[in-house]
């Protein structure tokens, strides 16, 4: 693992370089005029699961209509899902059914509690 580590780091400089040398040749400037001096903070991962299960209690149901977005363009959804499969589930649908069915098993998880969406929840 570290050797490929390394090497994707060294191609990564590499690229930095050429990039370096590019920018001197066709700029006129040294990189260092325009690079931050110094790298920002890493980015932390922390839990979201309350954010997203907000996310979808109050907006699965949004989609966008120009430029803006609507609850009603679900519904245009639906009905041309319902035009496309001549009435049967999506293939996705499909897929997750005979999982359930197989194994007697959901594959999603509800660690927080039931799903924020009834018609989505497990013991529907």
């Amino acid at each position: 693992m570290k050797a490929i580590w390394e090497l994707h780091l060294n191609m990564e400089l590499e690229h930095l370089r050429l990039a370096a040398e590019l920018f001197k040749k066709h700029d006129g400037r040294n990189p260092e005029e325009v690079a931050a001096p110094e790298l920002p903070a890493p980015v932390t991962f922390e839990p979201n699961k309350a954010y997203l299960r907000d996310l979808i209690a109050t907006q699965i149901d949004y989609t966008t209509l120009g430029t803006g977005y609507v609850q009603e363009a679900h519904e245009r959804f639906e009905k041309m899902q319902e035009a496309l499969m001549g009435g049967e589930k999506a293939p996705s649908e499909r897929v997750i059914e005979e999982n359930r069915a197989k194994s007697g098993e959901e594959y999603r998880l509800e660690t927080e509690g039931p799903h924020p969406v009834g018609s989505l929840r497990l013991d529907r």
